[in-house]
């Protein structure tokens, strides 16, 4: 279970750097997300 802990941390650096690294990406994920958000 450690190394699954690990590989998921190393994941979201991996996913943090490429936000952060391509602006136009991120506001694709960020719309995506609000398109997933249920309707209240």
């Amino acid at each position: 279970m450690r190394v699954k802990t690990e590989n998921d941390e190393i994941r979201w650096q991996v996913v943090k750097a490429m936000l952060d690294e391509f602006p136009t990406l991120r506001e694709k994920v960020e719309a995506y997300i609000e398109k997933q958000k249920p309707k209240q």
